[in-house]
């Protein structure tokens, strides 16, 4: 080799080194919280390259180190917080800490940086005040009977699968959450049950998947190396057909509402009037562009189908595997449907206390959004003593927050009646909608939607252990899921 070339290599190694070398001050408090060994350059980014998932190795390096770790991701720090405590100090910010992380933006070219997960302090404050009376209570209760339509349609669905073989309830279930979030949302009557196109979900899957991995690799940080890998093609490829999708959406909703006005926004059901879809509202009302509101539309499809659809597919796995909190659930789901005559209202599915325990053990023990990330605007002392640094990231774990013994005795018991009462958990102990002022906007919506499908499901079908069932392999694409699918078996219930 010529010194030309030893030159070369060198004056290009050092070039990198100070491209990834963190800010000083970042570096001197970062180094004074505990973590894995970090190497020059890519920091942390060997130690996620294993088999083992990116969530379970968090979750050991929550143990191994406590309850504040750290984490070199290049020469960016990530500083990751378990504490409901020291929690509390980001998620309760009104004003200091409502940026998201950096991380968010290997989002930016699918969902766009103005938009209500994503965006930051800014453009989340405009457009949370604009959206939110898409939301009100008159959306939620003009709703229950569109959700109902939609579980029946899900409970025919299964019909196939009475007394059959093992299946995965999340392949149905995901299919019924997104036409429900595309009718109530957009507007829009999808019918994706009762097809087999799965091309968009698939496309989901394959972004998500790659957002995390890449997150975790610096060496995919660069948006020049990225494009030319083959997990980044595969990444473009599903993006286009998701884009395609909305967009799809976006213009015939348009049309519609071209062509019959408003009023097509207003339709009758069962003598009442509907709440404006969100997506009329974007195209009728504000002042979004046409960037804004495809940003917004895709955020609305994935994260409002993708949260639920995690949520009631690992609630129905648990109860399949709990007989006994299955038939407590039961006798309530049967009480509220005869003293309803069979028809619920909003009010009446508010008032299933049980359901909703059940509910949030599920979400406690499977956290819909593993992780919630800050940036650190100022530095920050926390209630446990350590210092962040300006420049840092931080990360709400709470997967490991929400399965914390001294939080939760027997945590990896589906115990519903621990919900019952909160036994003195502090505020931040269970957070599965995030919390504080950049909670989900459709955190009342969800916890309807989820009540009528499961109790719907439930009246017609007793759910079953698998035959041949592993536990689930806990994976983290931006929303939990399985691995090993959620294998369960069905049989109908005795009228």
């Amino acid at each position: 080799m010529s010194l030309v070339t030893v030159l070369l290599v060198i004056c290009v190694g050092l070039f990198f080194y100070k491209l990834c070398s963190p800010n000083r001050r970042i570096s001197i408090y970062g180094n004074k919280i505990p973590g894995p060994k970090a190497y020059p350059v890519i920091g942390n980014g060997l130690s996620f390259l294993t088999k083992k998932s990116f969530l379970l190795l968090m979750y050991d390096f929550a143990a191994t180190y406590g309850k504040v770790f750290k984490l070199w991701i290049g020469k960016q720090l990530f500083i990751v917080l378990t504490d409901p405590t020291d929690i509390e100090v980001f998620l309760s910010s009104t004003n200091k800490h409502l940026d998201k992380s950096d991380s968010y933006r290997f989002l930016d070219s699918w969902l766009g940086d103005t938009n209500l997960l994503t965006g930051d302090g800014d453009i989340w404050q405009i457009h949370r005040k604009l959206i939110t009376p898409s939301f009100h209570f008159k959306m939620l209760e003009n709703s229950t009977g569109m959700i109902t339509r939609n579980a029946e349609i899900l409970v025919d669905q299964l019909e196939k699968l009475v007394d059959g073989s093992d299946f995965d309830i999340e392949s149905f279930v995901e299919k019924c959450s997104l036409d429900i979030i595309c009718e109530m949302a957009m507007g829009t009557k999808m019918e994706t049950q009762l097809s087999k196109n799965t091309q968009y979900l698939d496309s989901i899957k394959t972004m998500t998947d790659t957002i995390v991995k890449r997150a975790v690799s610096p060496w995919l940080h660069p948006e020049l190396i990225f494009r030319f890998t083959k997990i980044g093609e595969f990444y473009f490829k599903a993006l286009h057909v998701t884009k395609c999708f909305v967009l799809k959406v976006i213009s015939e909703r348009r049309k519609a509402l071209q062509e019959h006005g408003e009023i097509s926004s207003m339709e009758e059901q069962e003598g009442r009037k509907q709440a404006q879809p969100f997506l009329d509202f974007l195209l009728t009302k504000s002042s979004f562009s046409e960037a804004e509101i495809e940003n917004e539309v895709q955020t609305f499809m994935f994260a409002g189908h993708d949260t639920t659809k995690a949520t009631i597919s690992f609630c129905l796995y648990c109860l399949s595997r709990n007989e006994d909190v299955q038939s407590k659930l039961l006798e309530e789901i049967k009480t509220t449907f005869s003293d309803t005559e069979g028809n619920p209202s909003y009010q009446d599915y508010v008032n299933m206390k049980y359901l909703e325990c059940v509910i949030k053990e599920t979400m406690r023990l499977y956290a819909t959004i593993p992780i919630v990330s800050r940036k650190v605007n100022e530095d920050v002392r926390l209630p446990s003593g350590f210092l962040l640094p300006t420049g840092s990231l931080v990360n709400m774990f709470i997967f490991f927050l929400h399965r914390d013994k001294n939080l939760y005795p027997n945590p990896e018991k589906f115990y519903p009646e621990r919900f019952e009462s909160r036994d003195n958990r502090p505020p931040f102990a269970f957070i599965p909608f995030s919390a504080g002022p950049r909670n989900c906007i459709g955190q009342k919506f969800a916890m309807i939607e989820m009540k009528i499908i499961i109790s719907k499901l439930l009246l017609q079908y007793q759910f079953l252990p698998a035959i041949k069932s592993d536990p689930p392999m806990i994976e983290t694409c931006l929303v939990i899921r399985s691995m090993n699918k959620l294998p369960v078996r069905i049989t109908q219930r005795n009228s």
